[in-house]
C-alpha cells in the first residue's frame, strides 16, 4: 500500500489528446501507415522535441491516436496542436481531431510494471476530443480561459457552449481555429457555434442609436414648449404689459433667461452631448479591431511595394528587388503568413486606408518602405504597422553600400519576426541570413531578371533568361540565378514563347544546377518538381520535390499552385488539389492565375456551380485576363449553358493568341453541327502550327468534336511526343476527353502519362 500511494503522485498536467477519424474502417496495413504518418508529424514538431529534451513530456499511445501530457505551460499543447494542424494541411488523407484540457493526473504502474499516467485530466481531454470531427481542435473552457490571458490566443478562441459527455459529465467547449489551422465548422454533435469567447453576448433586442435618441428628446422638449406656451401665454403677456412702462426707462442688468430660452438651451446641450458621444464612439470603434478582424492571424504580414526615391527611374528594378528579397526571406518563416507580391503590387500608389488593404489581403500587419540608390550607396526606409489597430510597431533607416544589402534584408526580416513574436527554427534563421552571392554586379543582374520574370509575358521571360545568364557569368556559383533561369524556361511554353520539348530540358538542367549549389533553394525544388511532372510524367518524384519546396518555404503561393495544378490534378488527388489551391489563394488573394486555377480545381471535382462563381469573380477582378474566360467557358459548357460558353470562348480568343481556347471553340462548333465553322478553326490551327509551335492538343479537340477519334488520338500522341505536359498531363481527368475513354489507343497513351497504379493509389 505504501508503494501504491508513493506511485500515485497527484499533479496538474496539460493534455493534448488526438485520434484518427474513421480509423476502424481502414484496412490493417492502412491503419499502420496512418499511425506511422501521425507519429512522424507529432515527433517532428518543435514543441514536442523541446519538451522531450527537457523531460517534460509523456506520450501515451491509445490505439487509434495518442495523448501528449505536458508538464510545463498550458500554451505548449496549444502550440503543438497548431503545428500538427499545419502539417496535416499537406496530408488531407489523414483526418485527425484533437482535444485539450488541463487537470489533475497521477502516475501509476501498468500491468507490465511500466510507469503510466491516469486521472481526470486525461479522461476529460479525451471527452473533449470525442466531441469533435476531423480537423477540429477543441479545448475545455478552463484551458480557453488560461489561453485568453495572452492576447495572441484570443483570435483563435470561439465558444461553442456546454455539452454532456460520457457518464453525464458536462464540459464547456471552445473551438480553436484561425484562417489556416483547425476546423471552423461547428462539430456535428453540437450544431451551430455560439460565437467568440472574446466577444460579448448580444441579445436580439434592437438598440436605439444615440442620434435617434437625440432627435426623440428634441421632439419631446419642443412639444413641451408648445404646451407651456399655449397654457401660460395670456398670463405671460399680462405680466409683460404691467412691467413694460416701469422697466423701459431704467438701466437694467441682463435679463434672466425666459422659459423658452431655458428649454432651447437644454435641448442644444442634449443634442451636443449626444452627438459628441456618438462621434467619440465611432472614433474609438475605428481604432479597434472588429469581430471580422479577429479571424485574421496576428502573425501575418504584407510587404507593400516600396517607393523609388532614386533620381534615376530606371532603378525601379532595384527597388522592386529589395521588396522582393525581404518578402522572400519572410516567407521562409513557417510561423508567419506572408502575402505574395502578385497581390501586393496592386498597391503601388500609397493607399489611403491601410486597414482596408489589410482586410482585403487577410493580414494584420503591413510593411511599407522606400529605397534610394545612388551609385553604390543605398538608403532603405521601412516601417511596420498593425493596420487593424493603426499601431506603429517599428521603423528604421539603413544607409549602406550595395554590397551590404543582403545584411540589411536579413536584419529587416529578423526584426519583423521578433516584433511579431514569430518563432524561428534554426534552419529558418540560417535561411533568412543567407548571402547568395559576393558579387554586387551579379546581384543587380539577378534583380533585373526577377523584374522581368514578374511581368509574365513571353518577351519579358526571354529578357529575364538573358539577365539570369548574365548574372551566372559574373558568378557561376549563384544558385538563385540558376533557380530563376529554371522558372523562366519552365513558364515560357505556357505563354506561347516556345515548344515544351525545347524549353523544359533547359529548365530542368538549370534547376538541377541550382540544387547542386544549394539544396535549400525552395524555388529550385519547386521548378524541378513541376518539370518532373510536366516533362517526365514522374509524379511520385514531383510530389517529393514539392513537399521539400514547401517545407523550405511554406508561404510560396506559386509552389502551392503548381503542386495542385501540375501534379495533384493530373493524378486524381482532386480534394488535395483543392486544399492546395485554397492555400495558394490565402497567400496570394489577388492573383488572377491562382484564382482561376481554384475554379479549375472545382471543375475537376464536378462542383460546377462553385467553379462558375469563382471564375466569374476572377473575371470581375480583371476582364482582360483570358485564362479565366476560357475556364469559365468550359465550366458553362459542362453545365449545359452552351451559348454562354461560346461567348466566353470568343472573348478569350479576342484577347489571346493561345491556341487551346480556339480548339475548344472549334470542338464545340463541331458538336453542335456547325461543321464549316469548325473546319475554319481547324485550318487556322494548322496554319499556325506551320509558323510556330502550336499545341497539338488544340487540334485534337476539334477532331474529337467532329467525331474523328482516330485523328484526335494521332494529335494527342503528338502532344505526348512533344512533352506538352501542360495539356496532355491531365489526360485522365480532362472532361473534354471523356468520349475517348475505353479506346485501347487512348488507354495505352494514358498509361504512359499517368500509370493506373499511381492514379488509383492517389484516388483512395
Amino acid at each position: 500500500m505504501a508503494d501504491e500511494h508513493k506511485t500515485k503522485r497527484l499533479e496538474i498536467a496539460h493534455v493534448l489528446f488526438m485520434d484518427i477519424v474513421g480509423y476502424s474502417k481502414l484496412l490493417t496495413d492502412e491503419q499502420s501507415e496512418a499511425l506511422q504518418e501521425l507519429n512522424q508529424i507529432v515527433r517532428s514538431t518543435e514543441v514536442v522535441r523541446q519538451a522531450e529534451a527537457a523531460g517534460a513530456l509523456t506520450v501515451l499511445p491509445t490505439g487509434d491516436g495518442m495523448a501528449l501530457v505536458f508538464a510545463g505551460s498550458v500554451e505548449e499543447p496549444a502550440e503543438c496542436a497548431l503545428e500538427i494542424s499545419r502539417a496535416l494541411r499537406a496530408q488531407p488523407s489523414l483526418p485527425v481531431r484533437m482535444g485539450l484540457h488541463s487537470g489533475p493526473i497521477h502516475h501509476v504502474k501498468d500491468a507490465n510494471g511500466r510507469e503510466n499516467i491516469a486521472g481526470v485530466g486525461i479522461n476529460i481531454a479525451q471527452r473533449v476530443m470525442d466531441c469533435g470531427d476531423a480537423g477540429h481542435i477543441l479545448v475545455s473552457k478552463r484551458v480557453a480561459d488560461d489561453l485568453a490571458q495572452q492576447r495572441r490566443w484570443q483570435p483563435y478562441l470561439h465558444e461553442l457552449g456546454d455539452v454532456e459527455v460520457k457518464h453525464g459529465v458536462v464540459v464547456s467547449l471552445v473551438n480553436l481555429y484561425a484562417e489556416t489551422i483547425g476546423n471552423p465548422t461547428p462539430p456535428a454533435r453540437l450544431g451551430k457555434a455560439r460565437g467568440s469567447i472574446a466577444g460579448s453576448k448580444v441579445g436580439s433586442r434592437k438598440t436605439v442609436s444615440p442620434l435617434a435618441l437625440a432627435i426623440f428628446i428634441v421632439a419631446v422638449l419642443l412639444l413641451a414648449l408648445a404646451i407651456v406656451s399655449v397654457i401660460f401665454a395670456p398670463a405671460i403677456m399680462r405680466t409683460l404689459d404691467q412691467h413694460r412702462s416701469a422697466t423701459l426707462p431704467q438701466a437694467t442688468a441682463t435679463a434672466p433667461p425666459s422659459l423658452a430660452e431655458t428649454i432651447q438651451s437644454a435641448v442644444a446641450k442634449q443634442i451636443t452631448d449626444e452627438l459628441q458621444g456618438e462621434l467619440s464612439r465611432k472614433k474609438k470603434a475605428a481604432a479597434e479591431p472588429t469581430p471580422a478582424d479577429s479571424a485574421i492571424p496576428e502573425k501575418s504580414i504584407a510587404v507593400l511595394p516600396f517607393g523609388n526615391l532614386s533620381r534615376d527611374p530606371d532603378n525601379a528594378y532595384f527597388v522592386e528587388g529589395i521588396q522582393d528579397e525581404i518578402l522572400t526571406r519572410l516567407s521562409k518563416i513557417a510561423d508567419l503568413k506572408v502575402i505574395s507580391r502578385t497581390s501586393t503590387q496592386k498597391y503601388k500608389s500609397s493607399p489611403d486606408n491601410l486597414r482596408d488593404v489589410a482586410r482585403e489581403l487577410g493580414v494584420a500587419n503591413i510593411l511599407e518602405g522606400s529605397v534610394q540608390k545612388s551609385n553604390d550607396q543605398v538608403r532603405v526606409n521601412v516601417q511596420l504597422i498593425n493596420a487593424l489597430t493603426d499601431a506603429h510597431l517599428w521603423a528604421d533607416t539603413y544607409d549602406r553600400k550595395l554590397t551590404d544589402m543582403f545584411a540589411v534584408e536579413s536584419e529587416i526580416a529578423k526584426t519583423i519576426a521578433e516584433t511579431l513574436q514569430a518563432k524561428l527554427s534554426g534552419s529558418e534563421k540560417t535561411a533568412i541570413s543567407k548571402k547568395p552571392t559576393e558579387n554586387p554586379e551579379a546581384y543587380e543582374l539577378y534583380l533585373k531578371g526577377r523584374f522581368f520574370w514578374n511581368k509574365r509575358t513571353a518577351d519579358d521571360l526571354r529578357k529575364s533568361i538573358d539577365y539570369f545568364n548574365q548574372a551566372i557569368q559574373k558568378d557561376p556559383n549563384y544558385a538563385q540565378a540558376y533557380a530563376g533561369l529554371a522558372q523562366s524556361w519552365k513558364l515560357l511554353p505556357a505563354f506561347n514563347g516556345g515548344a515544351p520539348k525545347d524549353c523544359f530540358p533547359q529548365a530542368e538542367a538549370a534547376a538541377k544546377k541550382a540544387l547542386a549549389l544549394d539544396d535549400t533553394s525552395s524555388s529550385a525544388h519547386a521548378a524541378l518538381a513541376s518539370l518532373k511532372g510536366l516533362n517526365g510524367f514522374d509524379y511520385p518524384g514531383a510530389i517529393s520535390e514539392y513537399e521539400r519546396a514547401l517545407q523550405l518555404n511554406p508561404n510560396d503561393a506559386t509552389a502551392h499552385q503548381w503542386f495542385a495544378n501540375d501534379t495533384l490534378a493530373n493524378i486524381g488527388q482532386n480534394e488535395r488539389e483543392l486544399t492546395e489551391m485554397k492555400r495558394a489563394v490565402e497567400l496570394d488573394p489577388l492573383s488572377l492565375v491562382i484564382n482561376s486555377n481554384l475554379g479549375w480545381a472545382y471543375i475537376h471535382l464536378g462542383r460546377l456551380d462553385e467553379a462558375i462563381a469563382q471564375l466569374r469573380k476572377t473575371v470581375e477582378m480583371d476582364g482582360g485576363f483570358y485564362y479565366a474566360h476560357y475556364l469559365l467557358g468550359l465550366a458553362l459548357e459542362l453545365k449545359g449553358s452552351i451559348p454562354e460558353a461560346i461567348a466566353e470562348y470568343r472573348k478569350t480568343i479576342a484577347i489571346s493568341e493561345d491556341p487551346v481556347p480556339l480548339g475548344m471553340l472549334g470542338r464545340l462548333y463541331a458538336v453542335q453541327g456547325r461543321k464549316d465553322e469548325a473546319q475554319k478553326i481547324l485550318q487556322q490551327l494548322r496554319q499556325r502550327r506551320e509558323q510556330h509551335y502550336t499545341a497539338a492538343y488544340s487540334l485534337a479537340l476539334v477532331y474529337l468534336g467532329m467525331g474523328d477519334h482516330n485523328e484526335a488520338l494521332n494529335w494527342l500522341e503528338k502532344g505526348y511526343q512533344e512533352r506538352d505536359g501542360f495539356n496532355i498531363g491531365p489526360i485522365r481527368v480532362d472532361p473534354l476527353l471523356t468520349p475517348l475513354r475505353g479506346d485501347p489507343r487512348f488507354e495505352a497513351l494514358a498509361e504512359k502519362i499517368v500509370p493506373t497504379r499511381e492514379f488509383r493509389a492517389s484516388s483512395k
